[in-house]
């Protein structure tokens, strides 16, 4: 797993944080690299294909390797060819084509956390999950070492064609994990034999069950139906059969958990360079220093969840995150200082990999296993959509407010999660009444 979180963790700097200093470097707008960051919202959507990587085998890799397997190496090694591609683009004069790559480049990622996600739920019992979001979040975050530190010291002593090029080879770890990984259990399933396949099929072909008999019939035995309703329909029906209405509390929750740090982190690079912090400094500081803090995080989240209701895990969370990002806003406002900026990302990174590796424990207990990627890319995907959109306003509203005012809004933006989890503990203690 720690191979893999290397592999996950990769790529997502180099099409989000890393790709915006690139940009700024050839002379691209605060707002422009702020639109550029929507690249992300390629993670935002990977629900709408995790079906597809749920449910359907690739003709040659799955044979050989396994489901998951052969999904995974598919990813990898477009991801390698992707990062080649950016490597080989010119930012300043080539724009548009530099994003095409990032944006192709972040849907094979994307498509590669599904397939990690539903490897790391079914290859563990529910007492190992929150130790194994652990793993692989230190693997995740070492592969954001690799990207942000690593790709930044590259482009200071040599240049961000050669950068792109040596992280492109360093999906190679991945791709060595992937292939030295056991295929994990899942369950096999016949279409259409489940009682939910049955009571969805019945629900949505009533209105033609009694003038178009044979027309219900034709489509209940098609096996293109049948698929939708396994792949598609199935996943969603089961999460709101379980929670009802307050299956919608939970999904308010999971847009609103990571806003403010998803929306603060768009241009944190940006404001380094602003601040005066050269490539090196921020290599040394934001992206080893600071990933290691997220580690040390994540491990005590990981362990936390294990001694304290997951509610209690996650107010918490929010609560460093809020008050962490904060700091930001003291910190525009201060001279270039080394020791302040370590302060501040020791804490930043710190809460940050507390609240994601809660977080990801939750996700766990919230899943259905027949519907393991599927259900899990919809919450990981839920859990940055509200932050990729608003996100991309950053470059704006900076421009608009400066920095002081941006920060304090991003931290702001934690609020609602805040209001939710109180919700959350309200519904725990009805149900505990009731039983």
């Amino acid at each position: 797993m720690l191979f893999l979180g290397f592999s996950a963790g990769l790529p997502l700097l180099l099409v989000l944080g890393t790709l915006s200093l690139l940009l700024k470097d050839a002379g691209i707008s605060k707002s422009e690299i702020g639109f550029a960051s929507w690249i992300g919202l390629a993670y935002s959507i990977k629900v709408l294909w995790s079906p597809v990587v749920d449910n359907f085998k690739l003709p040659i890799l799955s044979r050989l390797l396994g489901k998951r397997k052969g999904w995974l190496l598919f990813a990898q090694v477009g991801i390698a060819i992707g990062l080649y591609m950016i490597s080989q683009t010119d930012a300043g004069t080539h724009t548009q084509r530099l994003v095409i790559f990032a944006l192709i480049t972040a849907f094979l990622s994307a498509t590669q956390d599904i397939v990690i996600d539903a490897f790391r739920v079914e290859s563990n019992d529910d007492k190992k999950q929150g130790a194994a979001a652990a793993t692989y979040i230190m693997g995740y975050r070492l592969g954001m070492i690799v990207a942000g530190a690593g790709a930044l010291k590259l482009a200071a002593n040599f240049d961000w064609s050669t950068s792109y090029q040596v992280m492109a080879l360093c999906m190679g770890v991945g791709i060595i994990g992937g292939l030295l990984s056991p295929e994990p259990p899942h369950k096999k399933q016949v279409l259409g034999e489940t009682d939910l396949e049955k009571e969805i099929t019945e629900t949505v072909l009533q209105p033609l069950a009694k003038d178009k008999i044979r027309l219900k019939h034709k489509i209940e035995s098609s096996t293109a139906f049948q698929y939708f309703v396994k792949a598609v329909l199935s996943p969603f029906v089961d999460f709101f059969k379980r929670y009802k209405w307050w299956g919608l509390v939970i999904i308010a929750f999971i847009l609103s958990f990571r806003v403010s740090d998803i929306v603060l982190g768009v241009m944190t690079n940006v404001f380094y360079d602003d601040m005066g912090f050269t490539k090196d400094e921020i290599a040394d500081y934001s992206k080893i220093y600071g990933v290691i803090m997220t580690i040390l995080g994540a491990f005590i989240g990981g362990y936390v969840v294990n001694k304290v209701k997951i509610l209690w895990c996650l107010l918490w969370g929010i609560v460093l995150v809020i008050l962490t990002n904060l700091l930001f806003a003291y910190m525009a406002t201060q001279p270039k200082d080394v020791g302040f900026l370590i302060s501040v990302i020791s804490a930043d990174n710190m809460a940050g990999g507390f609240s994601m590796g809660v977080l990801m424990a939750y996700f766990a207990t919230l899943i259905n296993q027949e519907f393991t990627a599927t259900q899990f890319a919809l919450y990981t995907s839920l859990m940055t959509l509200t932050g990729k959109i608003l996100g991309g306003f950053s470059g704006v509203n900076i421009e608009n407010w400066g920095y002081p005012m941006f920060f304090t809004y991003a931290a702001s933006l934690g609020i609602p999660a805040f209001l939710l989890i109180l919700a959350l503990f309200y519904r725990e203690r009805r149900l505990s009444r009731e039983q």
